[in-house]
């Protein structure tokens, strides 16, 4: 693979409108789908004072009105042509896109061209849309790694506006007018300031033609040139820590240095450097804090780099009580850039990760589009990726450590903590501050240790798409009894594997509640040849994955890799997955991690709700029990109860393999009857019967101290193989989306919130369906209602044809759009096959969701909700009255 040559392959056409409007065409053959993103040069990063978070605002306010649409109308024409829209805002940039199948190309690029060029501004809509971004703004107080990173922008930019968080203030967002509002829009929303991409399914010069037509129209405007404030050179000479308390149970740690902008040609280095350093298992921080040492719950390298000067980052989360084991083992390990400068293995392998990211990428015309967008609006132009990866293959143990000497310094170093609020303040800034100064002398003292010479890259076959023509599933059962399903795709350059097998933990014995969990932690952790370090060094040095997963009715293994290394990954995925050498201390180690996760829970309010939520529904059945395990149950779990469990779930018989993508299935189908397998004795999977019927509606209510309070709502469900289920992901269509029931009435017409929508799960034994709200606590009683009102209503009134129409399309959409990656077809492949459902149904999914009728829906919504329902809210105070 060279990816010089793969990404030539994706050049994409540049057009400039009459307009200024620079426009980059991409087509691409893999997928019949089309994604169009619309690239606005402007963020929060652009924004006057005291205008912070305009830039956001206006994102949402594109989708409220048009000249040609109404408010709720852009959602429901895209939706009812079965594509997908939204859009995001970044401190230099703002995005809209749609991505829609290559049949309605013309309906993303319509939506676009009207919200560039005919927004209304309508001042009823404003002030509706800004309860919804200020509950967004309570949302993100509530989110701990929101927190966290509003803390380090803010400790290492003084000046430079990448300080300010880019969703705004609640100050600023109350009283902005329509106004500066539409000033801001005229001044940064020209042409000259935008660049169109689109990537996916189409015939250059027809796409041309189209773009000139829609986009030729808009107004130029002269573009408001912005001087951002710049950031004064560091006149410190020593490390400087800051240091906050938050509604947290998990510490976020960071060592942070100051870098330059994308456009340095260091940059290459350092986020090769950053990769060496800590991303991936087999990355020195990782290893060391989290695979060996058990002090971090996650751990990490990497580098914020943008249109302006950026920083080098060294981050762990971590129980706050551990922080004095911690920080020696991170200082020892930014040392040991130094000390013991980077090996050609470690080299060679972030040079694989970094160039194959580059091909996974492509797998959507979505992220191909991003891609494209990203190099073009922050480089000028998509060819510096070309350069961008030839400096990083000339990247050697000397550039590294000059690359160390140069940024990673005493005197620019931001050491940055966010601690819960119960911490020692006083000991822990101490403890900061003596890390800092510690720091400091040992890189002074650091002696460099001997630097391995430059070894030549191994050179790599270069790839090249080719249109798959009509694709066949081919199905196979071996001697075992496992079941296999391939579907081969030779436009793709990703292999995808699965191997699942019935179980998950409906199968857990009494008192063993996390078993499943634990098993999918520690699965993938040694085998009979190699040490979980020397599996995860291997499996990352030619950029595959491989691990374990594990659910209420499932657990198996999972493997990607690019086609060039399949080979390498054959006999390691099955050494893994049916020959597992896991060690005491590894299950001991995720163990600590497990009930780390449960002490950390009330920093994620939606988990909370969920479990309350089932185990209300559910009472009696396994479904109501904690798949993460309980404080009780996790200390005792021991190796031999994994493995015993491992040996029970491994049954060929309930098992089913398949693979998808570019792959050799006669290679795997080898290697797997080269295994010896056995039916393991005793009962396998079986059905478990439900309690009887909720005899009243249940409501839970759990305190806790954040801005929002998270509710859900729902009754019993179907099973996986209900014939029914069509039906009820039709009224789950009416409901969701943004042209969907629960936006239109709850958000965009009542600002009740910004999170809000259906929720349902089947099962092998049941399942469920609903409706979820996060939201301000006293709107939880309304919110309540409404949700319930919009469920009833499908249950009184037939949906009418129009809506059918757009629910079934969106539907359709969104199940085509999801099947672009080899991923995705290999574990819809797998899941049906393994539940009893014909594995090529998803390839016959348009078919059954046309044949739901109105009534069908009406009927089926009739009968789950005439049983009690459950209502859960997790928040500072109970949604209803007592």
């Amino acid at each position: 693979m060279s990816q010089k040559s793969a990404s030539s392959k994706q050049k994409p056409t540049k057009i400039v409108l009459k307009n200024g409007l620079e426009v980059r065409l991409v087509p691409s053959r893999k997928s019949p789908v089309v994604s169009v993103q619309m690239w606005v040069k402007t963020g929060s990063a652009d924004e006057r004072r005291p205008e912070e978070g305009i830039s956001h605002f206006i994102e949402h306010l594109l989708f409220k009105g048009t000249a040609k649409y109404g408010v709720g109308e852009i959602a429901r024409t895209v939706e009812a042509s079965g594509g997908e829209l939204n859009a995001w805002t970044s401190f230099d940039q703002t995005v809209f896109y749609v991505n829609i199948s290559r049949e309605f190309q013309e309906v993303g690029l319509d939506v676009i061209a009207d919200m560039m060029g005919s927004p209304l501004f309508d001042p009823k809509e404003i002030d509706a849309e800004r309860e919804v971004v200020l509950e967004e703004i309570k949302r993100t107080n509530d989110s701990p790694s929101r927190k966290g990173s509003r803390l380090l922008f803010s400790s290492i930019y003084k000046k430079h506006p990448y300080r300010l968080p880019v969703i705004g203030r609640p100050e600023v967002i109350k009283k902005v007018s329509p106004a500066i509002l539409k000033r801001y829009f005229k001044e940064r929303y020209s042409p000259k300031n935008m660049t169109l991409v689109i990537a996916g399914d189409f015939e250059t010069a027809a796409m041309a033609t189209l773009v000139r037509a829609r986009f030729g129209a808009l107004k130029a405007t002269a573009v408001r040139k912005v001087a951002r404030a710049k950031e004064p050179k560091a006149v410190a000479k020593a490390p400087r820590v800051y240091y906050d308390r938050a509604e947290v149970k998990e510490m976020q740690l960071h060592f942070s240095w100051p870098i330059p902008s994308v456009k340095h040609e260091d940059v290459a280095a350092l986020e090769t450097l950053a990769m060496v350093l800590g991303q991936g298992d087999a990355s020195r921080i990782v290893r060391r804090l989290r695979v060996e040492s058990d002090v971090v719950n996650s751990a990490g390298a990497g580098c914020f780099t943008s249109r302006d000067p950026g920083f080098f980052t060294v981050t762990a989360h971590l129980n706050a009580k551990r922080l004095e084991e911690v920080l020696p083992l991170l200082i020892e390990e930014i040392v040991g850039l130094l000390e013991r400068p980077i090996s050609g293995e470690e080299i060679e392998r972030a040079i694989v990760n970094i160039e194959s990211s580059e091909l996974y990428g492509l797998e959507t015309a979505d992220g191909l589009a991003r891609k494209i967008g990203s190099l073009t609006t922050l480089l000028g132009d998509p060819s510096e990726m070309d350069r961008y990866l030839a400096r990083v293959r000339k990247f050697s143990s000397e550039q590294a450590v000059k690359i160390a000497k140069k940024y990673l310094t005493p005197d620019k170093l931001s050491v940055v903590c966010m601690a819960p609020l119960e911490s020692d303040e006083k000991q822990q800034k101490t403890q900061l501050q003596a890390a800092a100064k510690a720091f400091g002398k040992r890189w002074k003292a650091a002696k460099v240790g001997k630097v391995p010479k430059k070894k030549k890259s191994a050179s790599r076959p270069a790839w090249t798409a080719r249109p798959d023509g009509e694709i066949e599933i081919e199905t196979r059962t071996l001697k075992s009894g496992l079941r296999v399903i391939a579907r081969i795709a030779r436009s793709t350059p990703v292999v995808s594997a699965r191997l699942g097998f019935l179980g998950g933990s409906r199968l857990e014995p009494a008192n063993q509640d996390g078993l499943t969990e634990l098993l999918s932690r520690a699965w993938i952790t040694g085998t009979s040849e190699f040490s979980e370090t020397d599996l995860n060094s291997k499996i990352e040095g030619f950029a595959a994955g491989l691990g374990a997963f594990g659910g209420r009715h499932t657990a198996g293994v999972s493997g990607q890799v690019l086609s060039e290394y399949e080979e390498q990954l054959i006999p390691l995925f099955f050494e893994a997955a049916f020959k597992p050498a896991i060690s005491s201390e590894a299950v001991e180690r995720e163990k600590a991690m497990m009930l780390e996760g449960l002490r950390t829970r009330e920093d994620r309010p939606a988990q909370i709700g969920s479990r309350l939520f089932m185990e209300s529904l559910f009472e009696g059945h396994p479904y109501a029990r904690d798949p993460m395990g309980t404080v009780q149950t996790i200390p005792t779990l021991s190796k031999a109860a994994l493995d015993d469990f491992h040996h029970r779930i491994v049954r060929p018989k309930d098992g089913v393999f398949v693979l998808t993508g570019n792959a050799d299935i006669d290679a795997w189908c080898e290697a797997l009857n080269h295994i010896p397998m056995s039916q393991p004795k005793g009962e396998g999977f079986k059905k478990v019967a439900l309690s009887s019927t909720l005899k009243a509606d249940v409501f839970r209510f759990h305190e806790l101290k954040k801005e929002q309070t998270h509710i859900m709502v729902g009754w019993r469900g179907l099973t996986l193989t209900d014939p029914n289920r069509y039906a009820l992901q039709v009224a789950q269509a009416v409901l969701a989306g943004q042209g969907g029931r629960l936006f239109i009435e709850l958000r965009d017409k009542k600002s009740l919130a910004y999170s809000v929508g259906p929720m349902s799960m089947d099962g092998v034994d049941s399942g469920y369906f609903g409706a979820f709200i996060g939201c301000a606590p006293e709107k939880g009683e309304t919110a309540i209602a409404m949700m319930r009102s919009e469920i009833e209503k499908l249950a009184t009134t037939p949906i009418p044809k129009i809506e059918l129409d757009r629910a079934v399309r969106y539907l359709i959409g969104s199940h085509d759009l999801g099947l672009q990656k080899a991923s995705a077809v290999s574990s819809s492949l797998l899941f049906n096959e393994i539940y009893g459902i014909p594995g090529d149904e998803i390839f016959q999914y348009a078919e059954r969701i046309r044949a739901v009728r109105a009534e069908d829906v009406q009927a089926l919504i009739a009968r789950i909700i005439k049983a009690p329902s459950v209502t859960v809210a997790v928040g500072p105070s109970a949604p209803w009255k007592s």
